[in-house]
């Protein structure tokens, strides 16, 4: 069978939705490589590490609830990162 002749309505589950968002040649990869797998997304896109570090290069002394809002986390979440950072120095 062709899987290329098949619309998305043929595909089980999230790979219909994989096809009409990412297309078909890249859903055929993403098969291949997670088939048989559990895989959830999770909700934040970018890892705490790299928050961390853009928080603290991005932090002006007077900006944490704009960071807060830029990063989607809470205002007492940056001022925890920057009061670690302050601590070890």
């Amino acid at each position: 069978m062709d899987l290329r002749t098949l619309n998305s309505a043929c595909f089980n589950g999230a790979y219909k939705d994989f096809v009409e968002l990412i297309g078909y040649q890249n859903t055929l990869i993403v098969h291949s490589y997670f088939a048989g797998q559990y895989v959830t997304f999770p909700k934040k896109l970018l890892s705490e590490e790299y928050l961390h570090q853009q928080i603290l290069l991005e932090y002006d002394g007077a900006n944490a609830k704009q960071l807060a809002r830029k990063y989607d986390y809470s205002y007492s979440w940056v001022r925890k990162i920057l009061k670690s950072q302050e601590l070890n120095k």
